[in-house]
């Protein structure tokens, strides 16, 4: 059966697919946030797990 609330976050967030910019993967999910001193970047989810 399939889940009516599955990738609820990336429809409701704007720009959420695009190019990683911590391994610059292309083509994939940004929902993560990592911190870099000051600044906040989205990155894909292998980058964000770590």
């Amino acid at each position: 059966m399939p889940k009516p609330k599955r990738g609820k976050l990336a429809r409701t967030t704007k720009d959420w697919r695009g190019n990683c910019p911590a391994c610059t993967r292309t083509g994939v999910k940004l929902l993560w946030e990592k911190t870099d001193g000051e600044k906040t970047l989205k990155v894909c989810k292998q980058c964000g797990e770590v």
